[in-house]
C-alpha cells in the first residue's frame, strides 16, 4: 500500500479486460480494469508528476468520456501516439490498435492545459467511434493513412523536414 502522491513517474502497459476490481474508493465510478488503473495510479502519481501507459484504443476512442472526464479533472494530457494494429502481433500474437497516453498530474488547483482529448465522435467510414484527438492529430495515429482510406504505416516522423519511409 503506497499512500496516494508518492511516485514522480508511472509507465505501464495498462490490463485489459471487460471486469471491474473492487476497491471502495473506486466503486462509484463503475471502471472497467483499464480505467480502474488509470484512476488509481493518477491518485498514487505526485502532482506534477508523469504518467505513460499504453492502453487499448478504447480508452480514447469509447463513446462514454467517463474515464476521460476523469483523467482531464486530475491531469494534463500531454501528448498521444496511435500505434498500428500490428505493433504486438509477434511477441503478444494480438492484433489490436494500441494509445500510449502521457498525463502530467496536477494539483488540484490548477486548471486544465493539456490537448483536448474529450470526445468522440461515429466515424461512419469505419463504423465507430474515433477520438476528436486523433482527427485533430492525424500525424500522431500511426494505424490510419488517409491518403489511401485505409489503415497502414506508412511512414515514421525522423528529425528531418522528409518522411521516412519503413524501407529505409
Amino acid at each position: 500500500q503506497f499512500p496516494d502522491s508518492f511516485f514522480d513517474v508511472a509507465i505501464g502497459n495498462v490490463p485489459f479486460g471487460q471486469f471491474k476490481v473492487v476497491d471502495r474508493k473506486y466503486d462509484k465510478y463503475n471502471f472497467l480494469i483499464h480505467d480502474f488503473f488509470f484512476a488509481k495510479t493518477l491518485d498514487k502519481v505526485r502532482p506534477g508528476g508523469i504518467v505513460m501507459f499504453i492502453t487499448s484504443s478504447f480508452t480514447m476512442d469509447s463513446k462514454d468520456a467517463g474515464i476521460r472526464q476523469y483523467i482531464m479533472d486530475r491531469a494534463d494530457l500531454l501528448g498521444a501516439i496511435r500505434l498500428p494494429n500490428t505493433s504486438f502481433k509477434d511477441n503478444a500474437g494480438t492484433e489490436v490498435v494500441t494509445d500510449i497516453l502521457v498525463l502530467k498530474k496536477r494539483d488540484g488547483s490548477t486548471e486544465y492545459a493539456g490537448e483536448d482529448f474529450l470526445n468522440a465522435d461515429y466515424d461512419y467510414k469505419n463504423s465507430s467511434y474515433v477520438s476528436n484527438y486523433f482527427k485533430e492529430h492525424p500525424d500522431f495515429d500511426m494505424d490510419y493513412d488517409d491518403t489511401f482510406g485505409e489503415f497502414s504505416l506508412d511512414y515514421l516522423i525522423s528529425d528531418s523536414e522528409q518522411p521516412l519511409s519503413i524501407e529505409d
